[in-house]
């Protein structure tokens, strides 16, 4: 299968991305995701989950902010999860980063996905595998039955999502977060309603950042996080994104 290097990839990666042709080239949402995620307040030893992880672009900007942590991304593409792999190499990562194939819906991938850990970290003997500091994810959030349909089946796949996209990531990340870890999710702001409705019970929403760009009077998009287990009142922040893109030096 040929593979082509990201013309956005080469902007924010220095030595450039693959993904696989005729794929969704990423954009800047996935950033946005990488920016609020790094941000968070972590231990410095800390395991970050990406569901749907592509070709690892959000994981990797994640890591190449935080040298202590690692990263396992869970992708159910196999022309993706090879990139994500090939990807990490090509970054200097491959020993922080373990890529998962699988779908977000399985118990097999959640179970999968608590081994790599367990091999990244070198831990031995928990029940499962250890748990998630923190889970992200960038789920395909345009609606299949709205606007354009894009031609290819990797585009449509990464782009558009179901009814029930949300509650499958969202009851995903509940399974692998340790108890008072974080879910870091992205979509457009007008997906807001949906994406609140979707959380399990044991996933309480503690913030929602409206993100706006220049020249713009709606919002863009919109960062959940959510706490398991946690007890805040919901806060709304508002963000302009305009520079704030994560660029390696």
């Amino acid at each position: 299968m040929a593979l082509q290097k990201s013309e956005a990839g080469k902007q924010f990666f220095s030595c450039g991305l693959e993904q696989p042709a005729g794929s969704f080239r990423f954009s800047e949402d996935a950033l946005v995701l990488a920016n609020a995620a790094a941000a968070l307040p972590l231990p410095e030893d800390s395991a970050v989950c990406d569901l749907g992880t592509g070709c690892g672009v959000a994981a990797f900007a994640v890591l190449m902010q935080h040298p202590g942590w690692v990263a396992a991304g869970l992708e159910k593409e196999p022309e993706l999860a090879a990139a994500a792999e090939r990807n990490a190499v090509r970054l200097d990562l491959a020993s922080r980063f373990c890529s998962v194939r699988g779908d977000a819906a399985e118990e097999s991938a959640l179970r999968l996905l608590r081994s790599s850990l367990e091999s990244l970290r070198g831990e031995q003997g928990k029940s499962g595998g250890p748990l998630f500091d923190a889970v992200m994810c960038n789920p395909p959030w345009k609606m299949a039955n709205r606007g354009r349909v894009s031609p290819g089946y990797l585009r449509r796949s990464a782009l558009f999502g179901t009814d029930d996209t949300y509650r499958i990531f969202f009851s995903a990340a509940d399974r692998l977060l340790k108890n008072r870890a974080v879910l870091i999710a992205v979509a457009g702001a007008e997906r807001t309603a949906d994406m609140l409705a979707a959380l399990p019970d044991r996933l309480n929403p503690e913030l929602l950042t409206f993100c706006l760009t220049r020249g713009g009077t709606d919002a863009e998009w919109v960062i959940l996080l959510a706490r398991k287990n946690g007890r805040a009142q919901l806060k709304v922040s508002m963000q302009m994104q305009q520079d704030s893109a994560f660029r390696p030096e």
